[in-house]
């Protein structure tokens, strides 16, 4: 418990941003051991901004968080620090992970993850790409991840509710709030058999500061990320350039070259997403579409296998692999030859890839 307040009130100091935050707590292993650090240690390791921050807070931050945690009671809401065992790995591996994650429904959520994002002002094509190869995903038992927006995320939420796979909802709002209120019995549902998850504060309100953040947060959670239709300027191309950056990989469909609102997806695919056009193609990128890789054989892995496995999200030289975790994990060999058994990575001439 101390450890949760302790990173709620990181979380409510001014001037820490979440990439800042993710850097101290690796630094000095938890939050309460950020706050305990004195000036001279923030200072040589963080720099005097930092520091200043760190030990100058205001007290008031400590009664903000106090008071978060009798919200949360109130409204039977689950609060996550960065530091804990079940935080997702996939989200807490980005470079600004949210310090404290706000959950309703069940908890660890299941780490096969596939973001499926779209506009809110779908055609029929995006529908059909939603109710073919997306409820395949769905019948695979993926957890699908969206954003709870009206449109072509309802429709994926919807479609893993109807296929009994889990689905994880990521708000733009606090979690207090149902955001669009039309959305208000899928929140509800989502709760019940799925994960609807925040970052924001009790009370925060939708904006246009919020939803890009949201973006992020979808993006970290998934092995990939899925944009079923979209024009050229939307969020849901915001959450692909993110999840590009963040190593993950971007899928969508060709679309018709005067369909207004999906220009977004041939601008992707010149820019290098993965062209799909059936659930099949799906299924050569991503390990726990196989048949021969279970969902569970996912959760099962060692940290450094999950790490390796983002890592790979590109074909990369046995000298680059070593190079980035030998420090870290001497080991590494060994962990290689330990997820070519499992069928989740190849090689070929001491280049390395995710299965394929």
């Amino acid at each position: 418990m101390e450890e949760l307040i302790a990173t709620l009130e990181l979380y409510f100091t001014k001037g820490l941003g979440p990439a800042t935050i993710k850097k101290l707590i690796e630094k000095y292993s938890s939050s309460k051991a950020v706050l305990e650090t004195d000036y001279d240690t923030l200072k040589n390791d963080f720099g005097e901004s930092v520091a200043k921050i760190v030990t100058q807070r205001e007290a008031s931050c400590r009664i903000l968080a106090e008071k978060e945690l009798e919200k949360a009671g109130k409204f039977d809401v689950k609060l996550v620090p960065l530091s804990s065992q079940d935080y997702p790995f996939l989200l807490k591996s980005i470079p600004d992970p949210p310090p404290v994650l706000y959950v309703k429904g069940i908890f660890p959520i299941p780490e096969n993850t596939l973001a499926v994002v779209g506009s809110r002002k779908h055609s029929s094509y995006g529908s059909y790409v939603v109710n073919t190869i997306i409820r395949e995903a769905a019948k695979s038992k993926v957890n699908i991840v969206s954003g709870m927006a009206l449109g072509i995320d309802t429709l994926a939420h919807k479609v893993a509710l109807e296929e009994g796979s889990f689905t994880t909802a990521v708000l733009g709002n606090g979690i207090d709030i149902i955001y669009p209120p039309e959305n208000k019995k899928l929140f509800e549902k989502i709760v019940e058999s799925g994960c609807v998850i925040s970052e924001f504060p009790f009370g925060t309100k939708p904006s246009a500061y919020t939803f890009p953040q949201r973006n992020r947060v979808i993006a970290g959670l998934s092995y990939g990320v899925f944009v079923v239709e979209a024009p050229k300027k939307s969020g849901s191309l915001i959450t692909a350039n993110i999840a590009n950056d963040y190593g993950r990989l971007v899928f969508t469909v060709p679309a018709n070259i005067n369909m207004h609102s999906a220009q977004g997806n041939n601008a992707l695919i010149k820019d290098g997403a993965i062209a799909i056009t059936t659930f099949e193609d799906l299924q050569e990128y991503i390990p726990f579409l196989k048949s021969s890789v279970s969902t569970n054989s996912l959760s099962d892995l060692e940290p450094i296998e999950k790490e390796i496995l983002v890592f790979l999200n590109t074909k990369r030289h046995y000298d680059e692999i070593v190079s980035q975790f030998y420090d870290k994990y001497p080991d590494i060999e060994n962990v290689l030859f330990t997820l070519e058994l499992k069928g989740l990575i190849q090689s070929n001439n001491l280049f390395y890839y995710r299965v394929a």
